[in-house]
């Protein structure tokens, strides 16, 4: 029995190697090519004959790069922040209050993860045109809420489920209202579900493409992905560019992990908990 679990383990442990390197593989192929000269990516090798960073100072020198990055960096942090203070009360509301609805209320939260995003790409654009939002990052931060808002909510909801009502109710005997005892008795107690559901709302945002290709045009209010698009010019193109932009792009969300990993992984846990 002990040789035969062995084994089983041994045969799992090679199949996760397998799993992670396969998935890992493209990531660092990029990393790689990002820091080799244009001749060694075209040659298809994958170690550098020489270490490079001509092509970080290339689009880094590119003021529409530059403007990119600013813009993502600011419809980002917009949108993990205002996500973060809607879903805490929407979520506590759900897990505390007892109201007409209130089951498919959550339901209909849930029911919008089912959807892709190129689902409600039509209508939200409609909109967003109607109301003369087109090309602003207004529009983008709207957006970017909707998607992210329904599982934030969810997430936290399953947090708070865990968490004794007797604590709140102790604050509550003592004078505190509803939104003293969450602020000072819950908020503490889901810090790891509070810092997953930024992170998550920011790595959404600084990542997506289709919405933003859908509602912006002007290179003034592009984000990053827009930018690493219009680095492939038929004219004037260079993989390393390319790759030097993808690395750019994938930097904050892999510091991120690294920084709030426990908390990233406690948060994620936490958010499937019923009470």
């Amino acid at each position: 029995m002990r040789r035969q679990s062995a084994a089983q383990n041994a045969l799992l442990d090679g199949l996760t190697v397998l799993v992670v390197g396969l998935v890992l593989l493209p990531i660092i192929w990029v990393f790689v090519a990002s820091i080799k000269p244009n001749p060694d990516i075209l040659s298809g090798g994958f170690l550098p004959s020489r270490i490079t960073f001509e092509h970080f100072d290339a689009i880094l020198a590119k003021t529409a790069f530059l403007v990119a990055l600013k813009n993502s960096l600011i419809v980002g942090l917009a949108v993990a922040i205002v996500t973060t203070l809607l879903a805490l009360p929407a979520a506590y509301a759900l897990s505390r209050f007892v109201f007409s609805g209130r089951d498919l209320f959550a339901v209909l939260i849930l029911g919008t993860q089912m959807l892709p995003s190129v689902a409600v790409l039509v209508p939200i654009v409609v909109l967003i045109r109607q109301i003369g939002l087109t090309n602003t990052l207004s529009a983008l931060v709207f957006t970017h809420l909707a998607l992210s808002l329904p599982i934030a909510v969810w997430m936290l909801k399953g947090y708070i489920d865990a968490i004794p009502r007797e604590l709140e109710e102790s604050a509550l005997i003592d004078g505190c209202g509803r939104f003293g005892a969450m602020w000072r008795i819950v908020v503490p107690l889901i810090r790891p579900a509070v810092v997953a559901v930024a992170t998550f709302a920011f790595v959404l945002s600084w990542g997506e493409f289709i919405m933003a290709l859908a509602l912006i045009s002007k290179t003034e209010v592009k984000t990053l992905p827009l930018a690493l698009q219009a680095l492939f010019d038929p004219y004037s193109f260079s993989w390393g560019e390319v790759m030097a932009g993808g690395v750019v792009i994938a930097l904050p969300t892999i510091i991120l992990f690294l920084l709030f990993r426990r908390q990233l992984v406690g948060g994620l846990l936490a958010g499937g908990v019923k009470g």
